[in-house]
């Protein structure tokens, strides 16, 4: 079973864990019973996409800023080496609306360097050629004033710039905030005054940082503050009051105290602030780190990584860490997003049977599924830990080492974009990017998955009728969908209502009765959502009654 270290011990959230897999199952969709939440529809939006991963995105006002290792970026629905492709360097900007591309268009680039191994994260020139340029972490000022970024880079526009930037968000400006930093920032949080970075690195500028540092946003100073992590830091968020820096990675040790994964530094001075909950690290090659955090004016959300260890989503009390709730779907999270009281994220989930509502282990011949949703805050009365919502978009885990799929996600409260490695979503072509909409601004219009054609068969010993047998379908954002018995293309002879799961498909059976003996009568099955989107099966093989 997974397990989640505290300094108060495991033993309390394990045995909830048991409870939590007696929990009534959930059925939350974009048309949910009174009292639930409604997720976004489940349809992808038309966007551009990139011939490369996508390893971080940013909503600013109207504009959505991607992030990672790409050359370029084209029109939805073509392929890579289209003629309407266009050149960007690991940083493109869109329409948060349109997924229309703008201009802006920064070249992004690393120092090459040769070596015998392959070198993870890092683009193969050929013949033992190497260089690491991605974009890895995109994060705004509060006011939208300002663009920060962190990386492998070390030019940008043909500027030295030691894997961190600054840019002009009204210009697109390159403007003059530049360090020397000697390896990864993979993690940014910036408030009015102060830039807060971490990643691998230990030197900024030739002074000892050991995988933290920051800087005054108003003129770019690295400051004194120095708090200390023993291994790389992969995410960091602000309290909802300001006053800590909460900081997720791969460490065993911040400020050389525990746990490992997750803690918190106060903002003004770097020293350790109270954190109770870390995750697992058994060893090396047993243990989790924290890939993302984001929060809400209530609770800190982390997700994490795992090897044989816990690898789903955490909710933290920002004040001291103490665990609200834990979410035990085995597959490893790398991107975590809060829109209207639900949280999504991107996985590779592959069992989330410990959740309501949750499926079980997949099998073979299904796909992980990549994208869940879930409530922040599970009403206490009916959870202990959050029900797995009905949202069931899904991209591939892409071509790459990594076979992830979704890497980063953020949203403007309206539309939610998620980049990453995949190339599809929901079953089309789609590279590096995509994005999902509110109802407030984009319709519920797809329909259900097909509709297998039903088998029909005359009962024994009976005149006048036929029996149609046929599976249920699903649909990707409503749970509970009507299903419709056509006789001979044109007569509606049944209709029923059921809910339904990609995992859990039941079969029905209608006796269709009052027949003409000896007539000849082909069915399908019709599948309608509450949007009145309609999927209709093939016909049946013509059968003639008793």
């Amino acid at each position: 079973m997974t397990r989640l270290r505290t300094r108060r011990q495991a033993a309390a959230g394990l045995a909830a864990l048991l409870l939590w897999a007696l929990a009534a199952p959930a059925g939350a969709d974009t048309a949910p019973p009174a009292g639930t939440p409604a997720t976004i529809a489940a349809d992808d939006l038309p966007t551009w996409q990139t011939d490369g991963v996508v390893w971080s995105v940013a909503t600013v006002g109207g504009v959505v800023y991607a992030g990672g290792n790409f050359d370029h970026i084209r029109p939805p629905g073509t392929s890579p080496g289209d003629p309407g492709e266009l050149p960007r360097h690991n940083l493109a900007a869109f329409d948060v609306a349109t997924g229309e591309p703008l201009p802006w268009a920064p070249v992004v680039e690393g120092t090459p360097f040769t070596s015998t191994t392959r070198q993870n994260d890092c683009d193969d020139l050929g013949g033992d050629r190497w260089v690491c340029d991605a974009v890895w972490e995109i994060r705004p000022s509060p006011d939208g004033a300002r663009l920060y970024v962190g990386g492998d880079f070390t030019k940008i526009d043909n500027q030295r710039r030691g894997k961190i930037a600054s840019f002009d968000a009204s210009t697109g400006a390159l403007d003059g905030f530049q360090h020397e930093l000697n390896s990864r920032v993979k993690a940014l949080a910036v408030t009015g005054t102060t830039v807060y970075a971490g990643g691998y690195f230990t030197t900024v500028d030739g002074a000892s940082r050991q995988r933290l540092a920051a800087f005054t946003a108003a003129d770019g100073t690295l400051t004194g503050w120095a708090p200390t992590a023993d291994r790389g830091v992969h995410a960091m968020v602000l309290s909802p009051d300001g006053s800590r820096v909460i900081i997720g990675g791969d460490f065993n040790n911040l400020n050389g105290n525990p746990p490992h994964g997750l803690g918190a530094v106060y903002a003004a001075t770097g020293a350790s602030a109270p954190w109770a909950t870390g995750v697992d690290h058994i060893d090396d090659a047993r243990r989790s780190w924290v890939t993302d955090l984001v929060t809400d004016d209530e609770a800190v959300y982390a997700s994490a990584d795992g090897e044989s260890t816990f690898d789903g989503r955490l909710a933290l009390d920002p004040g001291d860490g103490t665990l609200r709730w834990i979410d035990g779907c085995r597959g490893a999270t790398q991107a975590v997003s809060i829109m209207d009281g639900i949280l999504y994220s991107g996985s590779h989930a592959h069992d989330c049977s410990t959740q309501p509502g949750g499926f079980p282990e997949i099998v073979p011949d299904l796909p992980y599924q990549r994208l869940l949703a879930e409530p922040t805050h599970p009403d206490p009365a009916q959870y202990d830990t959050p029900p797995i919502l009905h949202w069931f978009p899904n991209t591939n885990g892409g071509p790459t080492t990594y076979n992830q799929g979704p890497r980063a996600m953020d949203n403007d409260g309206r539309y939610l974009w998620v980049g990453g490695d995949f190339t599809t979503v929901n079953g089309r072509s789609q590279q590096g990017l995509t994005r999902y909409g509110s109802l407030a601004v984009t319709k519920d219009a797809n329909p259900s998955e097909p509709v297998h054609k039903p088998t029909v068969t005359k009962p024994d010993g009976t005149t006048g009728q036929l029996a149609v047998t046929w599976t249920e379908t699903w649909d990707r954002d409503n749970e509970k969908l009507t299903y419709q018995v056509v006789r001979d293309d044109n007569t509606v002879v049944h209709t029923i209502e059921s809910t339904s799961r990609f995992w859990d498909l039941k079969t029905h059976v209608y006796t269709d009765t009052g027949l003409a003996p000896g007539s000849g009568h082909t069915y399908s099955i019709r599948a309608i959502d509450p949007f009145d989107n309609r999927y209709r099966s093939a016909r049946s093989e013509p059968v003639q009654a008793g």
